[in-house]
């Protein structure tokens, strides 16, 4: 059995009024059980992967590809819109549609059911090493841009939480 996490964008979540905490937030299950009902409605029990939405940062497929790879991820693939893996004995496969919304689809590879708490951890992960890439990224562009944009970096350092710290000076053009 699989399961399928549609990762909506941040922007998105927030403008629909999806309530979250944190990056990924909490997990909503569209048409199958309600928050704390342990029975399935039957038209879900029998159709297949269970829908979960999921709040997400993830935009960029290059990043996206970097971020599982730093998890240990294997047979990570890129396009525009589709990026498959295998995570931990599970295969991912993300594509984004038109509207610049994720869905994730987990398999296990032993074809074992997977359960909704192992996806919804995966996506965890991954939001947080996609955030450090991100961070990386945004580190790197003020480093190259700093001088011509009249700043000097006078320091630069990286919390236990890898929190980066920069102190930009302004230049004396006198």
């Amino acid at each position: 059995m699989s399961v399928s996490l549609i990762l909506i964008p941040a922007a998105l979540a927030a403008a629909t009024a999806i309530s979250a905490a944190g990056g990924i937030g909490a997990l909503t299950q569209l048409g199958g059980a309600h928050e704390h009902d342990e029975t399935p409605d039957a038209a879900t029990a029998d159709s297949g992967p269970r829908p979960i939405e999921v709040r997400t940062r993830m935009k960029d497929p290059d990043l996206l590809g970097d971020a599982l790879r730093d998890l240990g991820a294997t047979h990570v693939t890129q396009a525009a819109d589709d990026v498959t893996a295998v995570i931990d004995g599970i295969e991912l496969r993300m594509t984004r549609s038109e509207d610049g919304v994720w869905a994730a689809h987990f398999e296990r590879e032993d074809g074992l059911e997977l359960d909704e708490a192992t996806a919804a951890g995966i996506v965890a992960r991954l939001d947080a090493a996609y955030a450090l890439r991100v961070q990386q990224t945004v580190a790197a562009r003020i480093r190259e841009r700093a001088e011509s944009a009249g700043f000097e970096l006078v320091s630069e350092t990286r919390d236990d939480d890898d929190t980066v710290t920069m102190v930009l000076d302004v230049k004396d053009y006198a």
